[in-house]
This record gives structure tokens, sequence and C-alpha cells, in this order.
């Protein structure tokens, strides 16, 4: 006995693509930088390497001396929530997301830029990555 599907194979094709353009739609454009700095700029005397939080952010320069990496910091399960969100609005649907690390990942097709999310329970604390791996 041959099992039939519902729907001829190139409606399947169709509803997967139609899908598919739909979540990367979905998903907005990457970023172009972080904060004021843009991806690739050469740094200023506000560009510079942090070893911990101090204000809430730690950027990096390479040896390049080309921006390709900022991070920040929340403090907080209420700053957590608001920040999710706001990704959530800017980015739509992550691409990999983990519920039981707190961890989730914007990427872009054709694009090296990433945008991290993550929460430590334990320290009520938030971190945001971008990075361009391009650079």
């Amino acid at each position: 006995m041959k099992c039939r599907s519902p729907l001829p194979s190139t409606v399947v094709v169709i509803l997967v693509l139609l899908v598919r353009v739909t979540v990367i739609e979905a998903a907005g454009a990457p970023p172009n930088g972080f904060r004021s700095f843009k991806w690739g700029a050469s740094p200023d005397g506000g560009l510079k390497k942090i070893a911990g939080p101090t204000d809430g952010v730690t950027m990096y320069a390479p040896a390049s001396g080309k921006f390709y990496s900022g991070s920040a910091w929340f403090d907080g399960r209420e700053n957590f929530t608001k920040v999710k969100a706001a990704l959530f609005k800017e980015f739509g649907q992550p691409a990999f997301a983990n519920e039981n690390t707190s961890v989730w990942k914007w990427k872009w097709p054709n694009s090296k830029i990433e945008v991290q999310l993550s929460y430590q329970a334990k320290f009520s604390r938030t971190t945001i990555t971008f990075v361009n791996n391009a650079i």
C-alpha cells in the first residue's frame, strides 16, 4: 500500500520556501556596529580594551586596529527581560536558542555578524556581545 502526501511535492517545496523567506525577512538587518562604533573603524581615544565591565561596556580593537566586537552587561532579571524583548523586536527570532543554558544567537545569511545574548541566573547578569567575524 502506497502512502500519498495530501499535497503535491511542488506545493510542499513552495510552502517550505515561503516559510524560509519569512524567517529570513523577520530577522531584520544585521547591526552595522555597536553603540556609536562602526565595524572596521579605526579606534579613537575612546576605544580601548578594558579588563572588566567598569561602566557596563567592554570593547576590543585587534592588532590591525579595526573595531570588530563590543559587549555590554546589565544586572538584574528585569533588565534581562527588557534586553531580550528589545533584541527579539529588532532582529526577530534568533538562529540559535537554548533556554536551558540561557543563550540566544542571531546570525544573518551571507554575513559574518553575530549577536549573542546570555543570562547568568547565579549572578543575575545579562551579557550581549556584538561581533563581526569578517574583520
